[in-house]
């Protein structure tokens, strides 16, 4: 935003007013940015806020089958323990739907 008040023919009131933010608040930015040492003076100049970096994506493993879920379910007088297969996470889904009703 301090950028975008450097272009000519551009007030801070309007940038500000854009952004949703107080003009005042723009204009100490600006003020400090200037008073940096090594302010940047051209836009072209800035460094990217952003820097990509590479990474090696993770390789899916599928779900072992075998797992066994176990779930507490906290109850007045006693709580109620679900083991579950993986395997049959859709069904378990739709149990907890149904005990949540």
């Amino acid at each position: 935003m301090v950028n975008a008040c450097k272009n000519p023919n551009t007030s801070i009131a309007s940038v500000a007013l854009q952004h949703s933010i107080n003009a005042n608040l723009v204009s100490r930015w600006i003020r400090i940015f200037s008073h940096h040492e090594g302010a940047v003076q051209d836009p072209t100049h800035v460094n990217p806020a952003f820097i990509a970096l590479p990474y090696t994506a993770a390789i899916s493993q599928p779900i072992d089958e075998r797992i066994t879920l176990c779930i507490t379910v906290p109850h007045t007088n006693n709580d109620i323990q679900l083991k579950w297969q993986t395997s049959e996470i859709p069904a378990l889904a739709e149990l907890l739907k149904a005990l949540a009703t």
